[in-house]
């Protein structure tokens, strides 16, 4: 398989794994499709690469482009219950309140998953924790959902594995700090 380089970090990867950036009528446009004949570069699916390619100087692209790409990495992003779903049995998890501030404290739980209706006091407390000690947060709407998960009523999900944890979050929103 050819592999193509982002502009902005320089990672080489696949095709499918790029935006296309392409020169058309002395402008460059957001080649979505990859079928516009004439010289182009390609920019990651990553929103760091598309902010980067927004103050690149060499490249000045229009707004509307890079908001069409920024859409694309939207519509492609999961529920974070999607991605535990085929987890569910893996050794990556902390459950239950006490156990993850513990695991936090001792900076082994790097990412949280939280449902918004379990009491508000929890959810200040692992806001507070997770700004102290730099820890993503991820919500869900419903508990219910980590019992269809894990067959288990759960308040709150801790994961502590760093791969496991990088490929979550190239995945899905996250939501840090405040819950909605």
């Amino acid at each position: 398989m050819p592999e193509r380089t982002c502009v902005c970090c320089r990672k080489k990867r696949e095709k499918k794994d790029f935006f296309r950036i392409s020169e058309f009528e002395g402008k460059y446009v957001f080649d979505k499709k990859m079928n516009v004949q004439s010289r182009g570069f390609y920019v990651c699916k990553d929103i760091k690469c598309v902010e980067r390619l927004s103050k690149h100087k060499k490249y000045n692209i229009d707004i509307q482009y890079l908001l069409q790409m920024l859409e694309e990495l939207k519509k492609n992003k999961k529920n974070i219950i999607d991605v535990l779903k085929p987890m569910k049995n893996s050794d990556f998890f902390v459950f239950g309140i006490d156990e993850n501030i513990e695991a936090i404290k001792s900076k082994k739980v790097k990412l949280i998953v939280l449902p918004k209706d379990i009491k508000q006091k929890y959810i200040n407390e692992f806001i507070k924790l997770g700004k102290e000690f730099n820890v993503d947060i991820l919500f869900v709407e419903k508990k219910k959902a980590f019992l269809e998960i894990f067959s288990r009523d759960l308040n709150v999900v801790g994961i502590f594995n760093k791969k496991v944890i990088n490929g979550i979050l190239s995945k899905v929103e996250v939501t840090t700090g405040e819950s909605t």
